[in-house]
C-alpha cells in the first residue's frame, strides 16, 4: 500500500478516526491492528519477516536486561543483521567471491539465488538493533509489552522506509499516547499535502529526464547528461523528504511526532553538514552504533579517517548490494576525509584572494561546491553499474554539447517543474527559521485556506499521474 494509492486515503483517515475514538486501552491495539494490515497490503510473504525481527528483539531485550552480557548482546544483533545479510546481500556476496576466484583463474558460477526481499527490511531492521542495543548500555528499560514493542517496530507512517524511530523518542508517546489538537490535525494534513506536491510535481516529473538519459548517455549532448545529473541530485531529494513528510503528517494527525529526516540539506557548506541534514535518522544512527563504538573521534586523525570510511562503506552498502553503492558510499566518506585535510589549505586561500570566513559570497560558494560533489556521487547512486556510471561522467566532457533527441520531457514538463523547484526553493528557505506547516498554521483563516487549496490544485493539475503514466515508486522503497 503506496501514500498516494486509493487505498491509503481510505486507510488513513479510517485508521485516524479509530484511533481517536476507541478508549485509550485500546489504542495501542488498534494501531497495531491497523500497522500489520498496511504491511500485509505491501505482500503477506513479507510478513512472517516482520514478525521474527519483532519477535527476536523483544526477547532479546528482555533477556538483556536481565543478564547483559556481550555474548548475548552479538546474538541479539546477529539475527535480524544475519536475516538481513541472507535476504538483501548474500547474492552479492556469491558474485563478489565468483569474481574474485575468476580472477585467479578458478572459473566457479554464482548460484542464481532467487530471494525475497520484504519491504522496508533494512528500516526496521536497525530499528531493532538500535533497540538491543540501548537496552544493553542501559539507556532504555526492556519493553514489557509485547504489542508496544510489536507497534514501536510496525507503526505504519515509517514502516517502509523511515524514518527509523528511536526507542527513547518513541516509546513514550506509545505508553501515554498523545492527546490530538486541531492545529495537529491540520498541520499533519498539510505537509501530506506538501510532501505529495514534492513526490508528484517535481520528483516524479525529473524522473521522466532522469530515466531517459541514464538508461542511454550516449545518446545525449553534455549539457544534458549534465543536467539529468543535476536533475537526479533534486529528484531524490524530493523523493526521500516527500515520503518523511507525508509519513511525518500522517503520524501528527493522531497526535504522534516522528524524527526530523532532513533539514535543508542543500543549503550545506560541507560535505560533513550535508549529512547532518540528509536522511537525519539513518546518519545519527550510524553515529551512534557504529561510529563511536569503532572509536570515532577518540584515537588519533588517522583511526578517525579510517572510521569514516568504513562508516560510509557501510552506509552505501546499506543502500543497495552493488559496488555502485559502495563507492558512492566510500566517496562521501572520502570527501570528508579530504575536506578535513585540506582544511588549512583553503583557509589560507580565503584570506588570500579577501573572501571573509563569514560572508555571503563564501556560504555561496561552499554551498555550491558541497552540490557539485554530493551530484557527482549520486551519479554512482542512480545508475545500475559501475561502467554506466563511467559513460556518464566520459559524456559529460566528450561529445557534442547538445544533441537533438527526446531527453523524455517536453517544453510544459520542463516549465511546470523549473516553478515547482522555485516554490521550493523558497519554502527550503524559509523554513531554516520555522517549518512550513507551523508557518501555514500560524497564518490569517483565508491565506491558510488558500495555500492549501493552491497546493492541490497545483498537485492535481501538474501532478504525473494517471492513465498512460508509469508510475514512480519511492526510490528508498527498495532499501
Amino acid at each position: 500500500m503506496l501514500f498516494l494509492s486509493g487505498r491509503f486515503f481510505l486507510f488513513w483517515p479510517v485508521t485516524a478516526l479509530g484511533y481517536h475514538l476507541v478508549p485509550r486501552r485500546w489504542k495501542a491495539g488498534w494501531l497495531l491492528a491497523a500497522s500489520w494490515f498496511f504491511y500485509l497490503c505491501a505482500g503477506a510473504a513479507y510478513f512472517p519477516v516482520l514478525l521474527f525481527v519483532v519477535l527476536s528483539s523483544y526477547a532479546a531485550g528482555r533477556l538483556l536486561e536481565r543478564r547483559p552480557r556481550r555474548g548475548l548482546l552479538a546474538l541479539a544483533v546477529l539475527l535480524p543483521a544475519g536475516l538481513l545479510f541472507v535476504l538483501k546481500y548474500l547474492t552479492f556476496a556469491l558474485e563478489l567471491a565468483a569474481a574474485g576466484l575468476a580472477a585467479l583463474g578458478l572459473t566457479v558460477s554464482s548460484p542464481a539465488l532467487k530471494l525475497l526481499l520484504p519491504a522496508g527490511l533494512s528500516f526496521y531492521v536497525f530499528q531493532a538493533v538500535g533497540y538491543v542495543i540501548d537496552v544493553y548500555r542501559g539507556d532504555q528499560r526492556a519493553q514489557r509489552s509485547f504489542l508496544r514493542h510489536a507497534l514501536f517496530l510496525s507503526f505504519f507512517p515509517q514502516l517502509l522506509s523511515g524514518p527509523i524511530a528511536r526507542s527513547a523518542q518513541l516509546r513514550p508517546q506509545l505508553e501515554s499516547p498523545p492527546s490530538v489538537t486541531w492545529d495537529g490535525l491540520r498541520g499533519g494534513a498539510f505537509r501530506f499535502l506538501w510532501g505529495a506536491f514534492k513526490k508528484l510535481v517535481i520528483a516524479d516529473r525529473l524522473a521522466l529526464l532522469v530515466n531517459t538519459v541514464f538508461a542511454a548517455p550516449a545518446n545525449f549532448g553534455r549539457l544534458q547528461v549534465i543536467g539529468a545529473a543535476v536533475a537526479f541530485s533534486l529528484q531524490i531529494y524530493c523523493d526521500f523528504s516527500a515520503y518523511s513528510d507525508m509519513a511525518l503528517g500522517s503520524a501528527q494527525t493522531m497526535g504522534f511526532t516522528l524524527t526530523e529526516n532532513f533539514r535543508q540539506p542543500y543549503f550545506s557548506k560541507s560535505i560533513q553538514e550535508f549529512w547532518r541534514r540528509w536522511h537525519i535518522s539513518l546518519s545519527s544512527w550510524f553515529r551512534d552504533y557504529l561510529y563511536i563504538p569503532l572509536g570515532g573521534s577518540r584515537r588519533g586523525r588517522v583511526r578517525q579517517y579510517v572510521n569514516l570510511l568504513v562508516v560510509f562503506a557501510v552506509s552505501g552498502l546499506w543502500h543497495g548490494a552493488a559496488l555502485t553503492f559502495l563507492v558512492w558510499g566510500l566517496l562521501n566518506g572520502g570527501y570528508q576525509v579530504l575536506g578535513a585535510l585540506t582544511a588549512p589549505a583553503r583557509m589560507r586561500l580565503r584570506q588570500a584572494v579577501g573572501l571573509r570566513e563569514d560572508g555571503r559570497l563564501t556560504a555561496l560558494l561552499q554551498m555550491g561546491c558541497t552540490f557539485l560533489l554530493s551530484t557527482l556521487a549520486w551519479v554512482f547512486f542512480q545508475a545500475s553499474s559501475l561502467s554506466l556510471a563511467g559513460q556518464v561522467f566520459a559524456r559529460m566532457v566528450q561529445g557534442p554539447l547538445w544533441v537533438y533527441a527526446s531527453a523524455g520531457v517536453d517544453r510544459w514538463d520542463f516549465l511546470a517543474a523549473a516553478g515547482a523547484l522555485a516554490l521550493l526553493l523558497a519554502v527550503d528557505w524559509a523554513e531554516q527559521t520555522q517549518p512550513l506547516s507551523q508557518r501555514w498554521l500560524k497564518a490569517r483563516g483565508p491565506v491558510r485556506w488558500a495555500s492549501a487549496l493552491a497546493l492541490l490544485l497545483a498537485t492535481a493539475v501538474f501532478g504525473c499521474y494517471g492513465p498512460g503514466y508509469d508510475a514512480q515508486s519511492f526510490i528508498y522503497f527498495q532499501f
